[in-house]
């Protein structure tokens, strides 16, 4: 979808772009001559002639005054910030349904609107981070955290347990290899996460820890009616070593996110999908209605949510 709204973006400025350019060169020509003839006949013509010749078509107009600011917002949509929508509550706690954050796009290097090609290599995603990417199976924006870099090797216990197994520097011996390592989490005290998303049982209560993830203390759920599962459907542990320029990632809430685990056609997002690094909420509207003709329109606004994403 974002690359939807970057096509039409880019498509409607060059389109006023082009159109404001050729009536420059053509008939914006003859508009200027046509006033300076004008002038030539007589020492001060009537404003009413002066607007008369000089008038632009509504089309011009319209090209002239949207250009610059469509120039704007491809501009900072494309190499700075863009607003996204939560849609779903795979990322609880960290993020629910109706935040709305902001995306940095130079994070993760200069990008060209439309393609995402990375022209200017400026950063890449690290451990910890919360990265907006299409999702290798759909193409539609997901947003996850980031748990594998390139080279990483990541378990995920069949007793819902993370390790990480950080890449090994080519340059240092065998012997100086990272070793597996157990992500630590620790429960929150309190009666539990109670997730009302539409994926999850009315009421479900889910055990909210915080995780320490090298050194990036965030919150995840884990809800203890649901055993883990492979792809396959089977109750086990599950190994995954991410491949160059490719990343490993899950959402927060671990039980009900459809992330690297799952993908049919690959566990893991390659570069060339990411999108940017999600870097704080700045608003989060309340949607109450049940009607699905209304259920668009907000009930209320929760200032609280707004901040930097953990």
């Amino acid at each position: 979808m974002s690359s939807l709204y970057g096509l039409i973006l880019v498509s409607l400025m060059f389109l006023s772009g082009i159109i404001w350019l050729v009536d420059a060169f053509t008939a914006g020509k003859k508009r200027k001559a046509a006033v300076q003839s004008l002038y030539d006949k007589m020492l001060k013509p009537p404003q009413s002639a002066i607007e008369a010749v000089a008038e632009e078509p509504l089309y011009v107009d319209y090209a002239k005054s949207f250009f610059p600011i469509l120039l704007f917002i491809v501009v900072m949509r494309s190499f700075l910030w863009e607003p996204f929508q939560i849609p779903s509550g795979s990322m609880k706690p960290t993020l629910t349904e109706g935040d709305f954050i902001l995306v940095n796009k130079f994070d993760y290097g200069l990008r060209l609107p439309v393609n995402s090609k990375k022209v200017v290599e400026i950063g890449s995603p690290k451990r910890g981070d919360v990265a907006v990417f299409r999702a290798p199976d759909t193409g539609e924006d997901y947003i996850k955290r980031v748990i594998g870099l390139p080279g990483d090797t990541v378990l995920y216990t069949k007793d819902k347990e993370l390790y990480v197994k950080p890449a090994c520097d080519p340059d240092v011996g065998k012997a100086q290899c990272p070793i597996m390592q157990l992500v630590n989490k620790v429960v929150v005290d309190g009666p539990g996460y109670i997730d009302k998303s539409p994926n999850a049982s009315f009421g479900e209560i889910n055990v909210e820890y915080v995780e320490d993830l090298f050194g990036v203390q965030h919150g995840i759920l884990n809800n203890p009616n649901r055993p883990q599962y492979t792809i396959e459907g089977r109750h086990m542990d599950s190994v995954f070593k991410v491949p160059a320029n490719k990343y490993f990632v899950m959402g927060d809430n671990r039980d009900n996110s459809k992330d690297s685990r799952y993908w049919t056609s690959t566990h893991f997002v390659p570069d060339e999908n990411l999108v940017g690094h999600a870097v704080s909420i700045w608003m989060h509207f309340e949607f109450g209605f049940t009607n699905p003709y209304i259920s668009w329109i907000p009930t209320g606004v929760d200032i609280s949510r707004v901040g930097a994403i953990k």
